[in-house]
């Protein structure tokens, strides 16, 4: 039981780093970005490159998962700069149409650069194995996600809502030309916040790594599931982002326990009864409002 527990929390730190990324943006630009998916691709692509097919060391395990993030931030402004800030004032199927374009685009290059074949790589020796806690067998690597999910979740509160950037991101998400009125650089401010979601699928990425095969189309069944974590959390809410990437991760891991044949269905099931229950989402918002 607790090990379930544990290995569904430690399933859902990478949903909840791709999900939160993915509402962060919505929340404050108000962009549903389809390529987030590649981005997240892009991060876990670099990771198996940069580790290669020796074991890692803790060292070069940091080095592949920052850098990582950092590369997928760069691309991530370099599409807002580029592509998504020239759309801003257009309908929202138009927005969706040019990130799905992202996304294949992304997903080509991908392909060119590393291939369709399946990589893997393995983690660094300290964090290969387990540990016993209350009677149960935990993967220490679970462990580390949890403890890199909760940082992750704890710095985005703080950033969001003691930090004058997050006054700052607030204001543009709820009147991004009143917050330009009273002297707020919004592209700049919407740029950050575009590189900043992106980096989160990055890290996420780098760090589902090792416990999966990265190919370019890895990216796929990420997305979907980090769209439904964003539908049952609420759009807007990245705490609702992390209730929601829990909820699914431990529902999916006890379905593997104890109910196969809901393997991979859990997640469908949840988004009905949420939005039967509350079609805003647990905690949903139209607008980035304090996390």
């Amino acid at each position: 039981m607790i090990s379930t527990l544990i290995s569904g929390v430690a399933y859902g730190v990478p949903l909840f780093l791709v999900a939160s990324g993915l509402t962060l943006i919505y929340g404050v630009i108000g962009v549903l970005n389809f390529a987030h998916g590649s981005f997240f691709v892009i991060g876990a692509l670099l990771a198996t490159t940069i580790i290669g097919s020796s074991l890692p060391t803790v060292v070069t395990f940091i080095i592949a998962v920052l850098a990582g993030a950092a590369a997928v931030a760069a691309l991530g402004i370099v599409t807002e700069s580029t592509v998504v800030r020239r759309l801003y004032r257009r309908d929202h199927i138009t927005m969706l149409l040019a990130t799905f374009a992202i996304l294949l685009i992304v997903e080509g290059a991908a392909e060119m650069i590393w291939g369709n074949s399946p990589r893997s790589i393995s983690k660094p020796e300290i964090v290969s194995g387990s540990v016993r806690l209350l009677g149960a067998t935990i993967p220490v690597y679970d462990i580390l996600l949890v403890v890199i999910g909760a940082l992750v979740a704890v710095g985005l509160f703080v950033l969001i809502n003691k930090s004058s950037f997050g006054r700052s991101v607030r204001a543009v998400a709820q009147d991004a030309a009143m917050g330009e009125a009273v002297g707020l650089n919004t592209k700049r401010i919407m740029l950050l916040v575009f590189g900043l979601g992106s980096a989160l699928a990055g890290l996420a990425g780098a760090l589902i790594a090792p416990n999966v095969s990265v190919s370019p189309s890895l990216g796929h069944a990420f997305m979907l599931q980090s769209f439904a974590i964003v539908i049952i959390g609420g759009l807007g809410s990245v705490t609702g982002s992390l209730v929601a990437a829990l909820l699914v991760g431990v529902a999916e891991a006890f379905a593997v326990a104890y109910a196969p044949y809901l393997t991979g269905f859990t997640f469908y099931i949840l988004v009905a009864v949420v939005l039967l229950v509350r079609p805003r989402g647990l905690l949903g918002s139209a607008k980035l409002g304090r996390a």
